[in-house]
């Protein structure tokens, strides 16, 4: 299991559990347009309190387990408003286990580099406590942000039409990127406040 709190040099990431059902919910409601358009199909009570405080235990849950890791994002000067999130869904694979990264970050914080520093710190944390070795995103072709940022990281394009996703209703193909984290050191300079 990595650790509940991250300090990087912006932002702290922590691992929640249900009591920040209200704080994640307004996440997506601030965000419902933006988040909509590359997100799953969601169920019809995703934008209820009570759903968030049992998708949050489950999430809890999981990261004690080890299966599951999300880090929510807070400015440190802001804790009492979630920026954002990274997670990562640890599966095995044939041989060696693996993670699937998620990210999304508010509307408002984009384009500052919060999003690559949250990526990268919890990128880390997979490869140090959890020995992943590969991280796979699937990212939709048209989402370009997603796609700059996973590249930044050192992702590479790996298949195109590789899983299909229910997105707002409608079935698009995804592509998959693939990260090893053997070889993976684009950002040098940056140490792990653990």
């Amino acid at each position: 299991m990595g650790p509940s709190v991250l300090y990087t040099e912006n932002l702290i990431l922590q691992v929640e559990n249900e009591l920040k059902a209200g704080e994640v919910l307004d996440l997506y409601k601030r965000n419902k347009i933006i988040f909509d358009k590359y997100e799953p199909t969601r169920p019809s009570d995703f934008f209820t309190k009570d759903y968030h405080i049992a998708h949050l235990r489950g999430e809890f849950n999981a990261y004690k387990s080890g299966t599951f890791l999300r880090y929510y994002i807070y400015m440190p000067y802001r804790t009492d408003r979630v920026i954002g999130s990274v997670n990562f869904n640890i599966r095995q694979g044939k041989s060696d286990r693996y993670a699937e990264i998620g990210y999304k970050l508010d509307l408002l914080y984009q384009g500052r580099g919060f999003a690559y520093e949250a990526c990268y710190n919890g990128i880390s944390v997979m490869k140090k406590y959890y020995s992943i070795r590969t991280i796979a995103a699937y990212i939709a072709p048209d989402n370009s942000p997603s796609i700059k940022l996973a590249k930044k990281l050192g992702f590479k394009k790996i298949r195109s039409n590789d899983r299909l996703a229910s997105v707002n209703g409608c079935n698009i193909f995804l592509d998959l990127y693939a990260l090893d984290t053997f070889f993976k050191t684009k950002k040098k300079t940056k140490k792990l406040s653990l």
